[in-house]
């Protein structure tokens, strides 16, 4: 599967990283006072951006899988984009 095309968006919460899902949505994350952001899409991509997105998307899909009944199976990856001049982490999840 090739990368997603992480890129910044502006909303109406300040700048956020986004990609082209594929469905009507516009799946947007940003790093969180408090850690990571994250934007779990209609469609079942999941996506975190901030210091420590991938620590956070293993927690948080090992969660899902112990809850959920039906929680897929993930193909995973990691990259950076600059968001306000500065590299961020981004990891996503996107239904296998």
């Amino acid at each position: 599967m090739p990368e997603p095309d992480f890129r910044v968006i502006a909303s109406d919460a300040g700048e956020g990283i986004t990609y082209t899902c594929g469905c009507p949505c516009v799946p947007t994350a940003a790093p969180g006072a408090s850690g990571p952001g994250h934007e779990h899409c209609c469609c079942g991509k999941v996506h975190f951006v901030g210091a420590g997105a991938s620590a956070a998307l293993d927690a948080y899909l090992a969660e899902r899988k112990a809850t959920k009944k039906r929680e897929p199976e993930y193909t995973r990856g990691a990259t950076t984009v600059s968001l306000a001049g500065a590299p961020v982490e981004v990891a996503w999840a996107f239904p296998a």
